[in-house]
């Protein structure tokens, strides 16, 4: 077998710049993988971890590496190419993998890291206020906790989702008819094959679930349309709603006054998602737009900031 691959290429992006990629490589199999690849980058160029905004890897990140990611990348994206072996049965993988791990592969994966940029459609998305989240383009929606960002999103033929977000320097260098012109880009991309599904309960009243294609990418993220309180309050016959983001692709939606408050805020403190920078919340939302944050999933985070 050649050694090269069964080397697990890393690529750290610096602030979001497509041509600032940094490459480490470490052992397949270490469970520190990860780790050693940013020491060895961090030996080539001193770069603050709080600069990357994504880590890319062809194996995926092993637990150990899993909880150092999170303390050290708080808020890039993690993204990997081919699953950790469960049982660590690496010997059969790595037989199978017969195509060696090249400067071919390092390009590869740079085109993996840069793909979303070129072929995906922006989208709004939704993520709650948290330090390292500066990088990104935040407009406030609820006090300085909850923001709007946007991000281009494709999905692999593998069926991979893959994001860019909009970072704050580019939105920055916008001019307003630049920024309203991506805006309704995202929008109109979002509304396009939005679903709205009712589901009456004879004692709790009507429950509005939103869902968006196959995989429902960023539905949540309807809650920023203009015409949302309107007409979704068609649905279920209310004025103000109780909207539950229980991730960024799935929300629940029902009247204030009906049985599904207690419910729906159960959903969202109960969450189990991990998937992206949106603490799961339950909001009042009306014509005005959204009102409040009325609970979220216990985070340890700084608390909701008061209407």
């Amino acid at each position: 077998m050649n050694e090269a691959s069964r080397m697990n290429i890393v690529v750290f992006q610096v602030n979001g710049d497509e041509d600032d990629l940094l490459r480490g490589t470490a052992p397949a199999e270490a469970e520190d993988a990860i780790r050693q690849a940013w020491r060895q980058v961090q030996g080539e160029r001193q770069v603050q971890a709080s600069d990357i905004t994504r880590v890319h890897s062809v194996w995926q990140p092993s637990r150990v590496d899993r909880v150092f990611l999170a303390a050290t990348f708080r808020g890039a994206e993690i993204t990997h190419e081919f699953d950790r072996p469960a049982d660590g049965g690496w010997s059969a993988v790595l037989e199978a993998a017969t195509d060696p791990v090249t400067k071919a592969e390092a390009e590869h994966l740079r085109d993996v890291v840069v793909q979303a940029e070129s072929e995906g459609e922006w989208l709004p998305t939704l993520h709650t206020y948290d330090g390292p989240l500066k990088l990104y383009a935040s407009l406030p929606l609820v006090g300085d906790r909850l923001h709007l960002g946007f991000a281009k999103v494709t999905v692999t033929p593998e069926g991979r989702v893959r994001m860019s977000h909009l970072m704050k320097y580019e939105l920055d260098a916008l001019s307003e008819d630049e920024f309203d012109v991506l805006a309704g880009e995202a929008v109109g991309n979002l509304r396009r094959g939005l679903m709205v599904k009712v589901h009456p309960h004879p004692d709790n009243g009507a429950l509005v679930v939103l869902e968006r294609g196959g995989n429902s990418l960023c539905a949540a993220s309807a809650v920023v349309m203009d015409d949302f309180a309107e007409s979704i309050g068609a649905h279920v016959g209310e004025d103000e709603l109780l909207v539950a983001l229980v991730s960024p692709d799935h929300v629940y939606v029902a009247g204030r006054n009906s049985g599904w408050a207690e419910q729906l805020a159960d959903w969202v403190r109960t969450s189990p998602d991990t998937s992206g920078d949106l603490v799961p919340s339950l909001l009042l939302v009306d014509s005005s737009g959204i009102r409040e944050i009325i609970a979220e999933r216990p985070t340890g985070r700084v608390p909701a900031a008061p209407a």
